[in-house]
């Protein structure tokens, strides 16, 4: 049998008292008080699921009550109905103000007074039904809202890695993901004889975390470690120290993204060493071509020099050579073609140093 439902009535009138305990008493679990001061010690001892109150305790203000009852028992504060001689618009909307639920006027019949009690109480129950549905609906929501988001997430992470440019960048993006999903982890980096270790928290490994890495970096894909995890590729191991249970609904969407996370971290550096490799290269490469563009300048006004020398030499001898007019002007048509032709070659000089400076203003704007 469903069990009754606990009225308080509160009216500093012990007629009024009397009168509604008798109309509620074959629904409803009924207690009274005269004072607000009993009012409130009685909700502290047993709290009732409805409350009538007098807007007028005489000792307590009415709404001063229900705003206290209210806030001390949210969020499963009684339901509170009022009940005042002073049934104007600008009371009712006080009471509602204050926290009331309904609101009844004087005079009232006994009737109207259970009808609402009973259709309030009714309306209660069916509410915290639907909420308590409605919670249930939210959870299973937030549990797939949640697995969106988390493969979501992964999948912004894997587009984050690619701004990545340093060993610590890519682990810190890395983090930034874990710590979204409430995982602690450390990051190992390998190439050759060199490696790196990062910590999530304190940034630095330590020497018992990098002798694991050390250890067991590579050995097998996914191993377990006691209460942690360690998943590995070629060049990277990621250490998760707080991994989710092994029979949670979570372990397995881990599971699954700790793959993703793995992959990704591994094509990251594997890119990040190729880039630093070609990095590298550039800067040879650059000054290389840098030194070659001297060069070329230097032969060329080398050779501008030596055959403005020739021209002058020649134009000089002229009168001591004692040449016919044909003769002179023989040779000033021989000179005439040289320095065309020479004009040539050093228009060809200096489109092979433009050509080689932008080839370096290329590699530069490439490798960032």
């Amino acid at each position: 049998m469903q069990q009754k439902k606990t009225i308080l009535v509160a009216d500093d009138d012990a007629s009024i008292n009397q009168l509604l305990t008798n109309a509620l008493a074959s629904k409803f679990e009924v207690a009274s008080s005269s004072s607000g001061a009993d009012t409130l010690a009685y909700c502290q001892q047993q709290k009732p699921d409805l409350i009538l109150l007098d807007v007028n305790l005489g000792d307590i203000d009415g709404k001063e009550i229900c705003k206290q009852i209210k806030q001390d028992y949210a969020p499963q504060a009684p339901l509170i109905i009022f009940i005042s001689a002073d049934d104007g618009q600008e009371n009712i909307i006080s009471c509602f103000e204050n926290g009331a639920d309904d609101f009844i006027g004087k005079p009232f019949s006994p009737a109207q007074v259970v009808g609402k009690v009973d259709a309030l109480i009714k309306h209660n129950i069916l509410v915290e039904s639907l909420q308590s549905q409605s919670q249930e609906l939210t959870n299973l929501v937030s549990t797939t809202m949640s697995q969106a988001s988390s493969y979501g997430q992964s999948l912004q992470m894997v587009k984050q890695l690619n701004h990545a440019n340093s060993e610590e960048e890519i682990a810190n993006v890395v983090f930034s993901y874990l710590a979204t999903q409430g995982l602690h982890a450390a990051i190992y980096f390998v190439k050759g004889e060199e490696s790196v270790c990062f910590d999530q928290k304190s940034k630095v490994c330590s020497p018992i975390v990098k002798e694991v890495f050390e250890l067991a970096h590579n050995k097998q894909r996914i191993k377990k470690l006691g209460g942690r995890l360690l998943v590995s590729d070629e060049h990277c191991s990621v250490l998760v120290m707080n991994p989710p249970a092994d029979e949670s609904d979570e372990y397995s969407i881990f599971i699954d993204i700790i793959a993703v996370i793995i992959e990704a971290l591994e094509a990251r550096y594997i890119g990040y060493l190729r880039e630093r490799e070609l990095q590298s290269v550039n800067t040879e490469l650059s000054k290389v071509i840098t030194q070659l563009s001297v060069d070329v300048e230097k032969v060329r006004q080398d050779r501008q020099k030596l055959m403005d020398d020739i021209v002058m030499q020649i134009g000089l001898s002229f009168h001591q050579l004692d040449l016919t007019i044909e003769q002179e002007e023989y040779f000033t048509k021989l000179m005439e073609d040289t320095l065309l032709n020479h004009d040539e070659n050093n228009n060809v000089l200096m489109d092979l140093q433009d050509k080689l400076q932008h080839l370096v203003n290329e590699m530069k704007s490439l490798l960032g």
